[in-house]
């Protein structure tokens, strides 16, 4: 029988990881077009750690899931280009932060995998301040 060995590390990181938050780092960003629609999306190779153990999964991000993609910017510190409305791949490089890990169930003959469900990003005092402000603001201009 012939076999592509692997070392302890590998096996342990081709298991699945539990449902969870993990540290991050993006090693690479590329700007793509979505094969099913043709949208813009940026493809991250993202490694996260889970102890000793790492692996690398690709992630997504597109206009379409905005939840994503705003937390993703603000976890990487990339809130002001979110802002203007321009991000670019290169801006993900080198960033890193938390995440939040899922488990995708297996389909169409594939095993399940882990994927990257959200970014978890730190809200300043300041940012809990404005928002408690806005939102009397709002009821208070709704009476």
């Amino acid at each position: 029988m012939n076999f592509n060995p692997k070392t302890e590390e590998e096996i342990a990181a081709s298991k699945l990881w539990k449902k969870g938050e993990y540290p991050f780092e993006i090693l690479s960003a590329t700007e793509k077009a979505s094969n099913r629609s043709g949208n813009q999306m940026i493809e991250l190779k993202v490694r996260v750690t889970n102890d000793s153990v790492v692996r690398t999964i690709t992630d997504y991000l597109l206009e379409k899931r905005m939840e994503k993609l705003s937390h993703a910017a603000k976890a990487c510190g990339l809130q002001a280009k979110y802002g203007a409305g321009s991000l670019e791949a290169i801006d993900f490089v080198g960033k890193s932060g938390r995440l939040k890990l899922g488990v995708e169930k297996g389909k169409d003959g594939y095993p399940a995998r882990n994927v990257i469900t959200d970014y978890v990003f730190s809200t300043p005092a300041n940012d809990n301040a404005l928002a408690r402000l806005e939102a009397t603001l709002a009821r208070v201009a709704n009476k």
